[in-house]
């Protein structure tokens, strides 16, 4: 595998968990769930996945 075939291999990978990350947490927004949320250390926490959503992606909860 060359160099730019990985880069691009890597590249559509990244785009796919994001994707995936954007479509669970939506999810969980709509049903009014919670997430857990590691801090970058050892600890956790649990978020609701509504506020979560709505501060990362800067869009209103849709509604089903």
């Amino acid at each position: 595998m060359s160099k730019s075939e990985h880069d691009e291999y890597t590249s559509q990978l990244i785009k796919g968990l994001e994707l995936a990350e954007y479509r669970m947490l939506r999810d969980k927004a709509m049903r009014n769930q919670t997430v857990i949320q590691g801090d970058g250390g050892t600890g956790v926490r649990e978020v609701s996945a509504r506020e979560l959503f709505t501060k990362i992606y800067h869009e209103p909860v849709p509604v089903f």
